[in-house]
Order: C-alpha cells, then structure tokens, then sequence
C-alpha cells in the first residue's frame, strides 16, 4: 500500500502570488496526536490542506478499521466523507468551507486541475487498498507497504535501507488491514529470516530488497 497519496504539494502550488488571497482565507487549526478530527455523519462540510504533520485516512465497522490513506504535508482533503480522519502525530491544517474553496476553483481554473489531480491519485490509491484486500494475504502486504516505503522514502546506507516511519505496531497493522498480533508475528518473522531488522521503534533496516521481496515464498 502506498502511504502518499499525490506526489502533488499542493502548499507549494499556492506559493503563487496570484493565490495569496486564497492563503489568507484560509482557517489554521491544530490537532494533538492520535485525536479523531473527523468521523462519518459530522455536520462539517470542509476543505482541508495539511501543513504540518500527518493524517490517518480509515473506515471503521464494528472492530475493523481498514486504512485508506496517510495524508502528509501538501496533501489535500474534505471532511464530507464516510471515512474517519485522525491524527498519527500532532498536526495544522488549512482549512475552508467546501462551497467558498470551490468559488476559488472557479476563478483559478489551473487551481482545478491540480485538486482534480489529487482527488484521482486518492481514488486510484482506494483500488489499489481493494485489491490488496481481496487478491494478496497479510505477508505480502507487509512486504508491498516496506518496498514502497524503500523506494520513496528510505535512506541507503552502507548496511541496506533504513525506514523511518514513526508509526506503532497498531497503526502499521491499521494500515494493511490487519491485527496488531498477526504484523508483529510477521516481523518478527522476517527478523529471524534476516531479511529484516528493528532498529528503533518506527525504525527498521532492510539489508537486501531481493531478499525481503521473496519473503513471503522463502
């Protein structure tokens, strides 16, 4: 699963001179880590842009939560869906009631280009997480999720690619559609197979991407 869902910034598109008065109608609003912002049937009806820190996309039925998206800075969404949104650490949103955001998309056509941009990137990323779901089990979703986060956000060093991805067991579990218990026992696979090492919580070196990538066949 991909964590970023555009490799838009929509905070450097509205660097623009010609959107200052967009940025200042923007609202600044901050959230504390792991506080729940939004949750289906709220009578909110907003844009919202992160400035600063990150976001948890997810569905929730009964005891299941299903991840859809981490939102990073840059990222671009609305507070009318039927998925929650919370905070995985201490966030600032920008945010705009929808029908005023939309009377500026109305002026700066180039504006709706880039916000149509975004919201696709969010639907292809909503297929993606449905067939990871039905098509691919746990072990090879865990694999997916630690390549991805190798390629885009990894630091190569002398010993492999090492991950910072500042996320508990639970969350990381919540992102592949899974237990707490049954992440922990893969990792913890992987450990002994030596295709995978904790270095830090949130921290983990992948000596061999070869290796990792056939971990679920080894």
């Amino acid at each position: 699963m991909k964590t970023k869902i555009s490799t838009i910034n929509l905070l450097d598109e509205l660097k623009d001179p010609k959107y200052q008065q967009l940025c200042n109608d923007f609202t600044t609003v901050e959230y504390s880590k792991g506080q729940l912002i939004y949750a289906p049937g709220q009578d909110r009806d907003l844009v919202l842009v992160i400035k600063e820190g990150k976001l948890r996309v997810y569905l929730a039925m009964e005891d299941k939560e299903f991840s859809l998206a981490l939102l990073e800075p840059g990222d671009l969404y609305t507070s009318h869906t039927r998925a929650h949104v919370s905070a995985v650490e201490d966030v600032t949103l920008l945010t705009m009631p929808t029908g005023q955001f939309h009377r500026y998309m109305v002026t700066f056509p180039a504006l709706s280009r880039t916000i149509v941009s975004i919201l696709g990137e969010l639907l292809k990323q909503s297929f993606s997480i449905i067939d990871n779901l039905v098509f691919k089990d746990i072990s090879s979703r865990l694999t997916d999720f630690f390549l991805h986060e190798a390629k885009h956000n990894g630091q190569p060093t002398n010993e492999g690619i090492i991950l910072k991805m500042d996320l508990t067991m639970e969350q990381l579990a919540a992102i592949i559609g899974s237990s707490r218990q049954t992440v922990s026992t893969i990792i913890n696979a992987m450990q002994r197979a030596e295709v995978l090492q904790k270095k830090a919580r949130g921290v983990f070196l992948i000596p061999n991407l070869d290796l990792i990538r056939n971990f679920p066949t080894l």
